[in-house]
């Protein structure tokens, strides 16, 4: 029921969605294909500087370019990460490394019974290329749900570690015998050495899931394939007293963790909670618990997080809505301070996170609703969108980002039979261009034919000659800039026959 809501929803969005070009892709770029976002509510400031990043993938298996892209709020493409990241890609968004802006994605493989994976972390520079790969420590592999940069330096990283072990306590058989168990490392970037690590194993007892052994085949225990995902951490953070808070999606708790020894502070929600709710609210598989210190006060401490509120089994609310929770260490109370609910009733059953922006709004990817919606500071709703039916991401942000890229524009010139050039240009990942100028080329002589705004992804320029045009004719794009500065050229091309193209 939740899928067809979705897709009526999505039908009913016919708001300024740019279109690649007159026949739905880009002809300077046929390769990218790009997911469609269908915006429900439209930004007032679709231009800005901030830009949507998410890494849509399909959960059925129809979406043509799965990876990592970036989006003006108005749903026109910005970069489309194809070929820059492989295989399934998470957790897509800019950060900062080493005091300089920087791209990150998980990169590998997903098993989609378990929502988990095997793969790497990777960053980009603005130009788009590679600057660090961060893999774990330890003889560990890194899994998909966390990378936490931290102060530039270091990164917060989850490991699904499946091992042999004795399930009889947990009505296990003696075919039964293999442990999903949850670790998280802190690792330096740079030189993979690894700073912290802290294993679930030692401190939560398998006991305390809600997900319980052989209740669904995933989790059967009968293999490592099979093994019992007990514990399933989806986010980490770390504070700068040095402690860490871990979500656990499948206790449904949010755990404070001592950074010296490893040991338990505190426990949000679960089955052995350090603090009463006031209010009596509940919340469940839980995403993306992060600490907002900004909003503490003395003896209390601040964090926000994704409330998936049900995983399909077990609903505790019947809307998925992002937290704003406040502990208080005096009466051991947690409060919440602010609730941003899903619009159109909204239940991701799994993945999401909740983003807290500098003026007190928060962006939400609604996971595996495929949808995200950015809120104002009274929770009223400035933004809606859909991504592409079928589609989800694990994350979604927004943030502001500078895109140079190395790759030069690419150009494509399109004479008909009306002796008109058409010409198409685009550079995939640019933020700065303004203005696109062209030019004809006819051996050493270049003369400028136009001058247009750049209006999306890809511009187009009609030009008319007055005179035949030669066989050696040649067009060239140069990106403008703000200031009327060149920031870049195209290669030199000729002219391609319609029929030649549309073959």
């Amino acid at each position: 029921m939740v899928f067809l809501k979705q897709t009526l929803l999505a039908a009913l969005a016919t708001t300024s969605l740019p279109q690649p070009s007159i026949d739905s892709y880009y002809r300077s770029r046929p390769d990218l294909a790009p997911p469609h976002l269908n915006i429900t509510i439209p930004t007032t400031s679709p231009n800005g500087s901030e830009y949507v990043f998410i890494a849509p993938y399909s959960m059925v298996g129809t979406l043509g370019r799965p990876g990592p892209y970036i989006y003006r709020k108005d749903g026109d493409l910005v970069w489309a990460g194809t070929g820059y990241y492989a295989g399934f890609v998470a957790d897509f968004h800019p950060t900062t490394y080493l005091g300089k802006p920087a791209l990150q994605a998980f990169q590998g493989n997903m098993d989609s019974s378990h929502g988990e994976g095997f793969g790497q972390h990777v960053l980009l520079d603005q130009s788009y290329q590679h600057v660090a790969t961060s893999t774990a420590g330890n003889h560990r592999v890194s899994s998909i749900h966390e990378f936490n940069v931290i102060r530039g330096e270091t990164a917060l990283i989850e490991v699904f570690y499946t091992t042999p072990a004795n399930l009889s306590a947990y009505g296990g058989n003696s075919s039964q015998k293999w442990l999903g168990n949850g670790i998280f490392q802190e690792n330096n970037i740079a030189t993979g050495e690894l700073v912290f690590e802290w294993n679930s194993l030692d401190h939560v007892d398998p006991s305390e899931s809600l997900v319980t052994l052989g209740s669904t085949k995933a989790n059967s225990g009968l293999s490592s394939a099979e093994a019992w995902d007990y514990f399933h951490i989806n986010s980490l953070d770390k504070n700068e007293e040095g402690d860490y808070l871990i979500s656990s999606r499948h206790t449904s708790t949010i755990f404070k963790i001592n950074g010296t020894d490893g040991s338990i502070i505190w426990r949000l929600g679960g089955k052995y909670p350090s603090f009463s709710q006031t209010g009596n609210w509940t919340f469940g598989f839980q995403h993306d618990a992060h600490w907002q210190p900004q909003l503490s006060q003395p003896g209390t401490e601040v964090i926000s997080f994704f409330d998936n509120s049900g995983d399909g089994t077990i609903t505790y609310n019947e809307v998925s809505r992002a937290l704003i929770v406040q502990i208080n260490h005096t009466d051991s109370t947690a409060t919440v301070l602010r609730k941003a609910t899903a619009p159109y009733d909204l239940q991701a059953q799994s993945q999401g996170n909740a983003q807290l922006l500098f003026d007190d709004r928060i962006f939400v990817n609604w996971g595996s609703e495929g949808a995200f919606t950015e809120f104002g500071a009274d929770n009223e709703i400035l933004y809606h969108a859909f991504i592409q039916t079928g589609s989800v991401s694990y994350r979604g942000f927004l943030e502001n980002w500078t895109g140079t890229p190395k790759e030069s524009p690419a150009l494509v010139a399109l004479k008909t039979d009306s002796n008109l050039v058409e010409l198409y240009v685009s550079w995939n990942g640019d933020t700065e261009t303004a203005a696109w100028r062209f030019f004809y080329v006819n051996g050493q002589k270049k003369s400028q034919i136009g001058l247009v705004d750049r209006d999306s992804f890809e511009t187009v320029f009609t030009w008319k000659p007055t005179f035949e045009l030669a066989s050696s004719a040649s067009f060239v794009a140069e990106a403008v800039g703000a200031h009327g500065e060149s920031l870049a050229r195209s290669s030199l091309i000729t002219t391609t026959a319609y029929i030649n193209l549309l073959a």
